[in-house]
């Protein structure tokens, strides 16, 4: 987005729009690229206007939070200029204003992108993590080494001023690296001082707490000597107001994550640090576990802890004491703040540091206070009232001594409550019960009711969402994402959702999408009920009213249980006292639905076993007393599995069955009936209300409570469905076929490319088979013999396959057929029966191979190897070469035929032969043959050196920079002392400051040049300005680089090189020039080179001068053929109106007079020298395919083999350049210097 800092009006007007029976004001914006019409579907519902038809476009556009009303209207109507900035459009609702202007208030423009697929997946995230607890481990892998950390931390704390000090756990080299953000702070903070100017009451609140913050040392000023640090970080920050929080109403949050584009934000440079918190599920869990509990938290925690003084300037913030003033004052922290992710864990590991330190003075209450804190929240118990009266005065003298004050105690004990008031601990009168109509009492997110001692569930908020909500699966989710129930007290409840939830998943709704009908029933009917939620209370404590010191024996146990639609666990604490009283009362439970992909009911309910097991080794882990797990299903299948081998079952049944004998013993399950099974009620769902009354739930079948000769008889299963899932036993058969081929040759020669090789494995398959015979047989080495012997049975055995009727009818002693091909050679066999030519050079001093070669039939793979092989004695000589060397010994009937063919494939032969590829002779590019001023453009390039004197004795090499004109091949010359980027910049800009603004630059790939392109792109990315552009001299330029290697392909400025070299070589001679003579004489060749003729001269008088690049340089100049002279007209003439007048018209005359002559002459010229070598189409390089890169020596055979990468087609759509991927990397190359080898 370019802004100017101007502002723009949009057209805009305001238009009634008359329904059925109603009408509405609307404002209408006119889309100038639109060619539709669009009205937002609430005014179309809003107006009743019918829907007479539907397409599906795809949009994508800004997510706005609040959109106003709005009409959006397609273009296509008359516009009239008011002046050099707005005009007027008129339409058919009137006349409507659109342009810059001037006069823009100062106002801060602030926009959001709100991704909704990422709010979506946090939901997601943050329901399946609360699914998760209690039933996966609790470990996170961050990738960092915890005990190095903590071994850190450990060194690194302090104790100052009744207060630890840490440092903030930077990683390794990342400080270096953070930005300032300045900027974007200074930005969000504009925008929050605008919120203030609109809510005085949120700027005195925020005030308040800053000052605060100032009066307790939490944060101090930055003196103008702090704030000239360079290493300094500036954090946003905004206001969280919650009007459920009884004190702190209004937290101000800072955002550590802020950073600006590029940039790293704090947190990124942070490490999170290791999670030292003890798990959520297990203090929940713990929490039930004492007939006395109590809770507080840490008065502003993290604001307790010092941070490092050399950290402190990157915790920097803006401020404004006087909203009406314009001085901004900027503060930082010097106390650990909340916005930052290492913020936890630095309080976790002080908390703990300090509990370690003074656990040999309070050994039980550190060691309860190690395992009691959620961040600030600390939640206990103890058995009775005197010991929680010794823990929680000694936890407020522990914190104390840490400059850390314990606040808001509440207990379910009013005697403790009593105690408290006279040891003076602050306590935290309860008025937050909904029976008094406050906020509840939150205990980690449950609500609390401690006079009562009950869990209940407050749904007042949830029922004023769904009062204002809709019925998509995105409020669904949300819905079911703000119910918290990481214990599982609604689950038969709770799952009712999920269930409907999957069915959307299944029906693929999309997220705003209305629910069908079937489903937006079972939705309401659940909304509904949500309120008979507040008849669900539950007790505290899990043991009633007796003390834990009471029972003898305490057992837990797992029922689980599923259907087609969901599976789940639930569990019970089963305690037996002295005198023998049972209570059994609700522990924990988990749900889940089934899986989209089918499964068998018997799966499904080992998934519930498998649930169950975890679970109910994660409860035993959190009980601070010995428990036995009993396990019960209704499911004699899942029961018949457990109990038996796993390793006998299908990999599913198998792994799991595997884990769960892993985490229970096989003895201690058992089979109860389905309906005496309360998990049954997570697989199917029940209203809230009969979940408040259900005995079931919440206590368990009735025979639990009773002694265990009352329980379901264990009963012998011999379930033959549990067979189904027993894995297949296979047995495996072998059978041995001997079989008899016609040849004593066993393998194929198409596999092979050399001769010798083949007839060296047929020397040793012959050895082998001559030891089995038990045969003398050669060792070592293959002999010479050998390999002559190997080659005969080849071709005896070639013959055989090919030759057979003429061999049958030659040892027959009978003439072979006139229709045989070997009938003119009068074959024979000699003696080792092999088929030679009947020579008649009986009497030459030849040899008998000479006289009688080997026959050997044309389509023979062995002739083809055969062929190879003499090819390369000859040292890949041609076809009559190598045809000669054969004929010495073989005769191939059509041998030059086939000779050709195979010496076609020789790889070493394609080598030296390659032509590089071709293409039809390109277009001239459109930038050449188009009217534009001189060195629009421009092709640059460097040539020399040239030898400069730089002293009495010393001289230096100089450099001449090239700026030739694509379209009227004027020159500018430039002299440098190096072509370094420094140097070449600085011509560059001489270049633009005298010839005029330039926007393509056409140059070959050298450093100088590309790193010139990536300074003025990274320049222009800074001046957002237009103005400051023009005012510093930075222009907007396309450059555009030909491929590496190709000078060719710069010819127009490449040509100038001679005309420029020739007639300095003549004017310098032997003598040496200073740097401004060397310049002086570049101009004089400029202006000689800028008067060359571009069009034909003529030998006729009469006929004008011809065209030269001097003539768009210098047009109206004297001595320049035009039909008539400037000065001539307008010699001695006053510079009136109208004088002035005609000579512009003339000028603009005289110009298009130069520009008629460069087409008629010059490119009407450059028509006919443009000739077309590669006038016919030719076969375009393809990815993938083999070729030789040229390089830079003259052999081929060093040049690297390459496989084209990718094909870069031109404006033609033809191939001119290619990306090759060689050993050495990957190169980009024209095709002129590619040879393809035709190997795809």
């Amino acid at each position: 987005m370019v802004n100017d800092k101007k502002g723009v009006l949009l057209q805009c007007v305001k238009v009634d729009i008359v329904g059925n029976k109603i009408s509405d004001c609307v404002y209408a914006l006119y889309d100038n690229g639109s060619e539709r019409t669009f009205l937002r579907k609430g005014i179309s519902e809003k107006l009743g206007l019918r829907v007479v038809g539907s397409e599906k476009l795809n949009i994508y556009s800004f997510g706005a939070r609040n959109p106003g009303r709005r009409l959006l209207l397609g273009f296509g109507e008359g516009v009239q200029r008011l002046n050099s900035s707005l005009v007027a459009v008129e339409t058919a609702l009137g006349w409507s204003l659109q342009g810059r202007f001037d006069e823009l208030t100062e106002s801060i423009l602030v926009n959001f992108v709100i991704s909704e697929r990422e709010l979506v997946s946090a939901e997601v995230r943050r329901f399946w993590e609360l699914e998760s607890l209690g039933i996966r481990g609790d470990g996170i892998d961050t990738g960092l080494n915890e005990q190095d950390i903590l071994k850190e931390f450990d060194e690194s704390i302090q104790f100052v001023d009744n207060r630890y000090c840490v440092k903030l756990p930077w990683k390794e080299g990342m400080q270096e690296k953070l930005g300032t953000n300045r900027q974007v702070a200074l930005r969000r903070f504009n925008g929050l001082v605008e919120r203030f100017k609109r809510d005085p009451e949120l700027y005195r609140e925020y005030g308040e707490v800053i000052n605060g913050y100032l009066e307790e040392g939490i944060v101090e000023r930055c003196t103008s000597e702090r704030l000239a640090d360079v290493s300094s970080f500036y954090l946003p920050h905004h206001a969280v107001v919650r009007d459920d929080k009884v004190s702190s109403r209004l937290r101000i949050v800072f955002d550590g994550a802020s950073h600006a584009e590029g940039q790293y934000s704090l947190n990124d440079c942070l490490n999170t640090g290791p999670n030292l918190y003890p798990n959520l599920f297990e203090l929940l869990i713990k929490f039930r576990e004492n007939a006395v509990t109590y809770i507080a938290d840490i008065r502003q925690a993290f604001l307790q802890i010092l941070i490092d003084a050399e950290d402190r300037p990157f915790t920097r913030f803006f401020w404004k004491e006087d909203l009406n003033s314009d001085k901004l004052t900027v503060l930082n922290f010097s106390r650990v703040l909340f916005g930052l992710t290492p913020s936890p864990y630095l309080l976790a590991a002080t908390l703990k540091y300090h509990f370690e330190k003074n656990i040999d003075l309070f050994p039980e209450t550190c060691e309860s206070l190690l395992k009691s804190f959620w961040v600030d929240d600390l939640v206990g118990g103890a058995g009775d009232v005197e010991q929680a009266l010794k823990t929680t005065t000694e936890s407020v003298k522990i914190l104390k001594d840490a400059g850390m004050i314990l606040r808001k105690w509440q207990t379910n004990s009013k005697e403790l409550r009593e105690d408290w008031k006279k040891v003076g601990i602050e306590t935290h009168e309860d008025k937050t019960t909904l029976a008094r109509g406050g906020v509840p009492t939150k205990v980690l997110g449950l609500a609390w009711d401690p006079d009562k001692d009950i869990i209940f569930f407050d749904v007042s908020k949830l029922m004023n969402i769904l009062a204002s909500g809709c019925s998509t699966k995105r409020f669904l989710l949300q819905i079911l994402g703000r119910i918290f129930d990481p214990i599982g007290f609604l689950g038969p409840f709770i799952v009712r959702l999920k269930l409907i939830l999957q069915e959307l998943w299944a029906a693929d709704i999309d997220w705003d999408d209305k629910l069908p009908s079937s489903l937006d029933y079972k939705w309401q009917l659940w909304c509904s009920e949500l309120k008979d939620l507040h008849c669900v209370k539950i007790p505290r404590y899990y043991l009633s009213d007796f003390n834990l010191c009471e029972f003898i024996s305490f057992d837990v146990h797992s029922f689980s249980d599923a259907s087609l639609a969901a599976y789940g666990t639930v569990l019970y604490l089963r305690g037996v006292t002295r005198n023998g009283k049972i209570i059994v009362n609700f522990l924990c439970s988990k749900s889940r639905v089934a899986p989209l992909k089918s499964l068998t009911l018997p799966r499904l309910e080992l998934l519930g076993c498998l649930l169950s097991a975890r679970l109910a080794e994660q409860v035993s882990k959190c009980l601070k007393f010995e428990a036995s797990c009993y396990f019960w299903t209704d499911s004699s299948i899942c029961t018949y599995w457990i109990k038996g081998k796993a390793d006998d079952y299908k990999p599913f049944v198998k792994n799991r069955v595997k884990e769960i004998q892993r985490l229970s013993e096989r003895g201690n399950w058992s089979h109860c009936p389905g309906k005496e099974n309360p998990a049954d009620l997570l697989s199917r769902g029940i209203p809230a209300s009969n979940l408040a009354k259900s005995s079931l739930w919440w206590h368990g079948p009735p025979w639990l409570s009773k002694p265990s000769e009352f329980w379901p008889c264990k009963i012998v299963i011999e379930s033959p469905m549990g067979n189904l899932e027993l894995r297949k036993e296979f047995q495996t058969v072998s059978q041995n076929k001997c079989v008899v081929y016609d040849s004593q040759f066993v393998f194929d020669l198409n596999k092979y490319s050399d001769l010798n090789k083949v007839l060296v494995i047929t020397t040793l398959v012959k050895r082998f088979v001559n030891k089995l015979r038990k045969l003398p047989t050669e060792v070592g080495p293959c002999s010479a013999a050998e390999l002559l012997e190997a080659e005969q049975d080849w071709i005896k055995f070639e013959q055989n396959l090919v030759y057979s009727s003429e061999l049958e009818r030659i040892k027959s002693g009978k003439q072979i057929s006139k229709n045989s091909s070997l009938y003119k050679l009068a074959p024979y066999l000699d003696d080792n029966n092999v088929l030679r030519v009947r020579g008649s050079l009986e009497e030459s001093e030849f040899s008998s191979n000479e006289i009688h070669p080997i026959i050997l039939p044309k389509q023979s793979k062995f002739s083809e190897l055969l062929i190879r092989r003499e090819h390369n004695k000859v040292c890949h000589g041609g076809v009559s070469a190598t045809l000669s060397k054969i004929r010495s010994r073989y005769w191939i009937s059509k041998g030059r035929q086939i000779v050709k063919r195979v010496l076609r494939d020789c790889l070493i032969c394609r080598k030296y032969s390659l032509k590089p590829a071709q293409q039809i002779t390109a277009q001239l590019p459109k930038n050449r043959i188009l009217e534009n001023p001189p060195f629009t453009v421009t092709g640059i390039d460097f040539t020399g050196p040239v030898i400069i004197r730089s002293g009495k004795e010393s001289n230096q090499k100089s450099y001449i920079t090239l700026f030739t004109c694509a379209v009227t091949r004027a020159l500018h010359l430039e002299l440098t002392t190096d072509m370094t980027t420094k140097h070449f910049i600085l011509s560059l800009r001489r270049f633009l400051a005298r010839r005029g603004n330039c926007k393509v630059i056409i140059s070959d790939n050298a450093k100088s040049f590309k790193a010139t392109d990536n300074i003025l792109r990274e320049f222009a990315k800074i001046l957002v300005d237009v103005d400051l552009k023009k005012f510093v001299g930075i222009h907007e330029i396309t450059w555009q680089f030909i491929p590496p290697h190709a000078p060719w392909w710069g010819g127009f400025y490449e040509r100038l090189m001679r005309s420029i070299k020739e007639p300095l070589r003549k004017i310098l001679g032997r003598a040496s020039l200073s740097f401004e003579e060397m310049t002086t004489i570049l101009a004089e060749v400029e202006l000689v080179l800028n008067h060359r003729p571009l069009t034909y001269t003529s030998n006729d008088l009469d006929k004008p001068l011809p065209l030269t690049p001097a003539h768009f340089l210098f047009p109206g100049q004297e001595n320049l053929s035009y039909p008539v002279h400037f000065l001539e007209i307008f010699t001695n003439q006053p510079s009136t109106k109208e004088n002035l007048t005609r000579r512009v018209v003339y000028q603009t005359k005289l110009l298009r007079h130069i520009w008629g002559k460069w087409k008629n002459n010059y490119l009407m010229q450059l028509r006919n020298a443009h000739n077309f070598v590669n006038s016919s189409p030719v076969r375009d390089l393809k990815k993938g395919e083999v070729v030789l890169l040229e390089g830079t020596t003259k052999s081929k055979f060093l040049w690297p083999l390459g496989v084209i990468e990718d094909v870069i087609v031109g404006r033609d759509g033809h191939i001119r350049s290619c990306i090759v991927r060689t050993s050495k990397g990957q190169f980009k190359r024209p095709i002129q210097l590619i040879y393809p080898l035709e190997i795809i």
